[in-house]
Parts: structure tokens; sequence; C-alpha cells
């Protein structure tokens, strides 16, 4: 979980864009403010960057440092399906098998080795509904059950309440009324809520309507319920699982059919939670307009779980030592076949944001500080975020015609700007004068004008170089 090491660097797209909110924690030391080069950012509640930057304060900002807790609770996540299937079911087999098909398909443990949120709140869902199942013989669990909520709510909103709705089901489905108000269990739900909400209460009395408008209008209304939803929306992570749950999306659907029917129909208590677990975060999940695996990533150790035991149904003790020896000698193939051969897969650890990196150290020596960097045809988004981290300088929004460029090149000859490398070279073929190549790389080109050409430093003796490792 902990492979993506110094010198492989992290993507753009969200990695940086988060690991840029730590870091601006880190320095700033402000926990309950989240921002964004330095305007509040209402996106996200904090905790993921409390960590992160908890990881910057030991081992320094760099790339390791954003993902070292996301691989942590990807190995938490592993290790609790085991303890969860081995209470619920005393197989040591059972247990062993879960936690193995967890980690395929690929796309958990890429999720875990990027610093990204989906992780976390997958860690403590499925630490919430471990603490809710043991709190059946040992109701002291159920304080553990609102503080793990809690850690889920502070690490993505609103969807960290689904091990509240999944237990809430669960107990008028089993018809445990006076469970649903124990003491004990009423106090977890106050403290999931209470601690869970704190950023969102802070933060609006911080900034009032705007907070709100922002965090629940925009980003979790707008973007997950808003205008132009498809008729077949709901269908969109049907599709999502038919292309990356493989080889066990067949066996997850017949497991997931004998689990319903033993919850509802034979009263089995464990069958029941284990359906609800991933059926009602996929109902809800499904009818938002934004569609990505990895949001749903919190009910993949339920599937794990359903599958081994649907295996285990099957299977007798010989296949089942057969079963085992083979799960292990694919983990150790897909091991040689991702570490030793070139070819790229989703588990692949490839460099990301290199050509960024590559220049961020001169971005940083040549622009002042709160000085943005101009953008000629690239997009908005990419790779300002990738910029920003490492190099501590933001970039503007792009603009695409040339004559704009000439005009502010000629008010600004001072102000230096990055493109495609191909579009400064169309650019230089055309005007050859005009422009003072600082560096470039396959990918992007930094450029000036060429009466700037004179004041561009390249000494680096007084820098600390890489300003991100």
């Amino acid at each position: 979980m902990l492979g993506r090491q110094l010198d492989t660097g992290i993507t753009n797209f969200d990695d940086a864009f988060y690991a840029q909110k730590a870091k601006e924690i880190y320095e700033s030391g402000n926990f309950w403010i989240v921002t964004h080069g330095g305007a509040p950012s209402f996106e996200n509640p904090p905790l993921p960057f409390w960590l992160m930057a908890l990881a910057y304060g030991i081992f320094g900002i760099s790339s390791f440092s954003a993902v070292f807790f996301s691989g942590l609770f990807g190995t938490g996540i592993v290790v609790l399906t085991y303890r969860l299937a081995d209470y619920l079911y005393k197989d040591s087999w059972i247990a062993f098998t879960a936690s193995l098909i967890l980690l395929f398909p690929g796309i958990f443990i890429d999720s875990s080795r990027r610093a990204m949120v989906d992780i976390p709140l997958a860690f403590f869902v499925t630490l919430a509904l471990f603490a809710f199942i043991k709190a059946k013989t040992h109701k002291p669990w159920y304080l553990l059950f609102g503080l793990a909520t809690a850690g889920g709510i502070l690490s993505k909103s609103v969807l960290g309440i689904f091990p509240l709705s999944i237990a809430f089901f669960y107990l008028v489905f089993s018809r445990q009324w006076k469970e649903i108000v124990n003491p004990l269990l009423v106090i977890g739900v106050l403290l999931a809520l209470g601690l869970g909400f704190s950023w969102h209460l802070i933060n609006w009395m911080e900034f009032g309507q705007s907070f709100i408008n922002s965090h629940f209008g925009v980003l979790i209304f707008n973007r997950g319920f808003g205008e132009n939803v498809h008729p077949y929306n709901f269908l969109g992570y049907a599709e999502d699982f038919l292309r990356n749950y493989w080889p066990w999306l067949p066996f997850a659907l017949i497991g997931l059919y004998k689990f319903g029917k033993r919850g509802f129909i034979d009263k089995d208590e464990n069958s029941l939670l284990l359906f609800l677990w991933p059926i009602l975060v996929f109902v809800v999940m499904s009818t938002s307009k934004n569609h990505t695996i990895r949001y749903v990533l919190m009910i993949f150790p339920a599937l794990a779980i359903i599958v081994a035991k649907t295996f285990s149904d099957w299977l007798n003790s010989r296949k089942k030592d057969q079963a085992i020896s083979g799960l292990a000698g694919i983990v150790c193939l897909t091991a040689l076949f991702v570490n030793v051969t070139p070819f790229q897969a989703k588990v692949t650890l490839a460099e990301s944001s290199k050509e960024v990196r590559q220049l961020a150290s001169i971005i940083k020596l040549n622009i002042p500080e709160n000085i943005k960097l101009g953008n000629f045809r690239l997009s908005t988004w990419n790779p300002k975020h990738a910029v920003l981290f490492y190099s501590d300088r933001d970039l503007e929004k792009p603009i695409t015609d040339t004559q704009e460029l000439l005009k502010q090149l000629q008010s600004n000859p001072k102000k230096m700007w990055i493109s495609n490398a191909a579009e400064f070279k169309a650019l230089k073929s055309l005007m050859p004068d005009t422009f003072y190549l600082i560096q470039a790389n396959s990918k992007y080109a930094l450029f000036t004008s060429s009466q700037n050409r004179d004041f561009i430093r390249y000494d680096f003796s007084s820098m600390k170089t890489p300003n991100v490792k």
C-alpha cells in the first residue's frame, strides 16, 4: 500500500488538489478553515488533510507523505475485513479469502496508494459497522460506532452517514425496536452527528450562507443531483461494476441474492446486515449523476465477505485448499507482472506529474510569491493543481488567442508563461524573436518575452530543491 515512493509523484487530479490543501493547513496551522491557493475551499471536510499534514510534519512535504495515511487506511480495511469475516463466521478460510478478494480488482490497491479521501471514508465506514456488529454482545462498542461514523463524515461529508442509515434499516428489518433507543446507541449517534458535522458548523458560523451554498448546494446537490441527469442515470454504477469488478461480479450477484434470502426469509441477522450494506449504498449513490467506482469503495469489504462465504458454501475442504493456493499464486504472479514487466496496469506505479516536477523548481525560483504563472492554451485545471503543489505558484485561467498573449507580453514583459511544448514550438517558428524559452520537456514549455531573458535566474544555490520530494 505504501508503494508510491518519493520519485513517483502524485497526479494532478485529484491527489495534488487534496495534498495542496493539507500543505496549506500544515504551513498555516489553521485546522478548521480549509484553503486552496490561499482562498477558503469548502469542498471537503478536513480529517484526511489533518492526517496528511501530520505526515508532512513527520516525513517532510513529499508525495510519500501525501499518500502515507491512505496506505495505512487501505491496510486497515484489509485487516478489518479479515476480522469482521472471522467474527461473523468463525472460519479463518472465509476471513483469509475475503481479504484476498478485497485486493482485486486493482482499483482498491490503486486508491490506497493515492492522496484522496475515498479510502479514509471506506475505512471509517468499515470500522463503524464492525463496531456496530460487536455491540450486539458488548454495548459500549456503540461509542466506537459513533466515533468511526464521525470520522467518515469528517472525511467525506454526508457520505459518512451511511453507517447510521445501514444500522437503522438493519434494526427495523430485524425488528429490534428496543435496540433503536438503547442509550449507548443514542449517545453513539449523537457523537457521530455532533463531532462529524463540527467542521460544517464552524465554517457556517465563519462564512454563513456562502458556505451552505457552496458545500451543500453546488458541491453536493448540483454535482450529485442537479440538472441534465440522463434518464438511465441509475445504471451508471452497474456499468462501472460490469467494467471493473471481475472476476467477482457474478459470484457477488449470486451471493447478494442468497444473503438477501437468508436475511429476510430465514431471519439471519448477519446475512441481513451484509446484504443491506452494499445494497443501500449502491441504490443511494446510483441516484447521483456523478458515478465513479472509487466513490463506493466502502461496499467492497461487504462484497468480499459475501463472495468468500458463497465460495465456502460451494467448496469442500480439498477444493478450499486448492482455491487458497490458486489465489496466493495469482497474488504472486500479479506482483511479478506489475513490478518486472514493462506492461502498464491499473496498479502499476508509473510516474505522475513528471513534467510538472521537472519545471517546478525553476518556476518557484523565478516567479515571486503570490504572482501567478500565465497559461497559454492549457486547460483550466490541468496542470494547475500539480503546479501549485510542487512549485507553490498558482496558474492563471487559460488564454487561447495569440494576439491576447502578445498584448499581455507587451504590457508585462517580465511575466512567465507555460504552454504545451508543441504550442510553443509553433509560436517560436512564427515569431522567433518574440519569445524566450526558459525550460521545456516533452510535455510543457516555460517561457517569457525576449526582453526578459537577461533577468531569468538559473542559480539554485540559495534555494531548497526540490520544493516537494
